[in-house]
C-alpha cells in the first residue's frame, strides 16, 4: 500500500479548523474524517493525475486535487511510490 504523509504543516492546518456551528467533539470527528478521506484519496491517485502547480513558494511543482472542498497539494515520490502531502487550503481561500 502506497504511504501517505501528511506535513506538520498541513495537520497543524487542519487542527485549526473551528466551527461555530459545531461543537468542539463534532468538529475533531470532522478532522479525523477529513485527515481519512486525504489518505484514502490519495493512497488510489496516479502519479499525474490532480492540476500541476507551476507557482514559486511553498507548493512549487506540486498537484492539487480537491478533497471535501479543501484544495490539497502533493508531491509524488516515485522512487518509493509514497506521496507528500505538503499543503492545504480551506474553500474560498486564495
Amino acid at each position: 500500500m502506497r504511504k501517505v504523509t501528511l506535513t506538520e504543516t498541513v495537520l497543524k492546518r487542519i487542527a485549526n479548523i473551528q466551527s461555530v456551528h459545531f461543537t468542539d467533539q463534532e468538529t475533531i470527528e470532522f478532522q479525523v474524517r477529513l485527515i481519512k478521506a486525504i489518505q484514502d484519496r490519495l493512497v488510489a491517485i496516479t502519479p499525474f493525475e490532480g492540476y500541476k502547480e507551476y507557482k514559486e513558494g511553498p507548493w512549487a511543482k506540486t498537484r492539487r486535487i480537491l478533497v471535501q472542498s479543501y484544495k490539497v497539494y502533493y508531491l509524488y515520490n516515485f522512487k518509493d511510490d509514497s506521496i507528500i502531502v505538503k499543503g492545504i487550503k480551506a474553500p474560498g481561500m486564495k
